[in-house]
């Protein structure tokens, strides 16, 4: 099913660097850069308050994407955002999965900036398998990602698993057979 079906798009608003200055507040703005989280500032307003998925649309970065949810924010002119309409038929983590497996195939590098303009990203199709597996398939992705990106739950994690390897291959080297 194409994106345009199943989301609403949105772009951005212009804001300036004198504009988050003259503007500064506690909601974050998003951008086209991916460094912290693509946040370009801060201002004192918010455009959206709603789960979310907003992508890069131009720049070295177009097609990045990014899951929202639980945060008040705002997004600049050179980001698009994804709000799917009906959340029974379709997760929006499960959609940002995808289109973080899926958007960078539809960026076009044509005139050397690379883009991913909203007419584009509405036309890109991903399945929609039943929701029961969205969710399954989201839970196993979640786990995964807290073990390789969340310190405090994926590197005791991954010490236990270097522990556990470490006895058995100490267990398995220095086990003998007894001398008759």
């Amino acid at each position: 099913m194409a994106l345009g079906e199943i989301c609403q798009i949105n772009r951005g608003r212009v804001m300036s660097k004198d504009y988050l200055r003259d503007h500064a507040g506690a909601y974050p703005v998003y951008s086209s850069q991916t460094a912290n989280g693509g946040i370009f500032g801060y201002i004192d307003s918010f455009d959206y308050d709603f789960e979310s998925i907003t992508w890069t649309t131009d720049g070295a970065n177009a097609g990045s994407v990014f899951y929202h949810r639980d945060k008040k924010f705002s997004i600049t002119n050179v980001c698009g955002l994804l709000r799917v309409k009906n959340d029974k038929e379709m997760s929006t983590k499960f959609l940002f999965f995808m289109l973080g497996q899926l958007a960078q195939r539809y960026v076009s590098s044509g005139m050397g900036n690379p883009k991913l303009m909203s007419n584009v990203m509405s036309q890109i199709k991903v399945p929609v398998p039943p929701l029961d597996e969205q969710e399954r398939i989201v839970a196993i992705l979640d786990t995964f990602d807290a073990l390789v990106n969340d310190l405090s739950s994926g590197l005791p994690a991954e010490i236990r698993a270097r522990r556990q390897q470490y006895e058995h291959y100490r267990d398995r080297l220095l086990t003998f057979q007894e001398a008759a």
